[in-house]
């Protein structure tokens, strides 16, 4: 381990072998004009968030909670105001690309993004679950390399090569069998204030789930209606009149006679 100082408020210790490596990535990005890339894998609390931390704040000493996103819509947002040389930090949480369509979206808007990281020569940092849920040409040909977190302060660094190669054998079963670069260790020290970190994070997750909540209540009420119209259906079939089927589900007599039509229509409807 290596003690590294960024900047005047932060002194913390990165593996040698990758404060090295981010040596490397540092001089490609400042120096050749390129961007960096760095994906972060694994399971919840195993550390993925500190590491991506450390290694934001050791790329660009400015490094700050407003540019830790916890969004798809954040981390586009971030990137496009992003200055020169600035890291950015996508860090997933609470299954926020847990679905396929999340994560479908998530890899479109990365891909929209790639070449405004390139035209900044940014360093980004992927915070996410699973490596194999990304798309072939970010996994692959565009992220610079992959640090896997398999369990608590424990890493493996993959090297552009060897991620590819992680990938191709690995798709299939969402398997590590690829052995990594170089393992390594991580320290618990986290480089942005914890509970303002918490703040946004809990804020993201209410706005997020916000809409999702009020899609699955509508999705909810229509089922309730399409139940309600085939009863509505039902009775007419028993001989009820109209009154008395509002009567008996709290309705109003047009509204039961609107039901009925309404499925009439689509009866007839080829």
């Amino acid at each position: 381990m290596v003690k590294v100082q960024p900047n005047s408020e932060h002194d913390y210790y990165l593996d040698g072998y990758l404060k090295s490596n981010l040596d490397d990535v540092i001089h490609s990005v400042t120096k050749k004009d390129y961007d960096s890339f760095i994906i972060v894998t694994g399971k919840e609390g195993v550390g993925k968030s500190t590491i991506a931390g450390q290694i934001a704040m050791y790329l660009d000493p400015t490094y700050c909670l407003d540019r830790c996103c916890f969004t798809a819509d954040q981390f586009v947002e971030t990137c496009e105001k992003a200055d020169k040389f600035q890291a950015v930090v996508f860090d997933e949480t609470m299954g926020y690309l847990s679905s396929r369509g999340t994560m479908s979206m998530f890899n479109r808007k990365l891909v929209k993004i790639m070449s405004e990281m390139r035209s900044k020569n940014l360093f980004v940092i992927l915070c996410i679950p699973s490596f194999f849920e990304l798309d072939r040409y970010p996994a692959i040909h565009r992220s610079t390399g992959l640090i896997h977190v398999y369990k608590r302060a424990h890493f493996g660094s993959y090297d552009y090569k060897k991620k590819k190669d992680l990938y191709l054998q690995g798709k299939k079963t969402y398997s590590y069998v690829t052995p990594p670069t170089f393992i390594g260790k991580c320290t618990k020290y986290f480089p942005l204030n914890k509970e303002d970190y918490e703040a946004k994070k809990q804020k993201a997750i209410r706005e997020w789930d916000s809409p999702r909540k009020k899609q699955e209540l509508t999705l909810t009420q229509k089922r309730h209606m399409n139940e309600r119209d085939i009863l509505v259906v039902e009775l007419i079939n028993l001989d009820y009149d109209h009154q008395r089927i509002a009567d008996l589900i709290s309705l109003s007599q047009r509204a039961v006679m609107d039901i009925a039509k309404k499925i009439e229509k689509e009866a007839e409807a080829p």
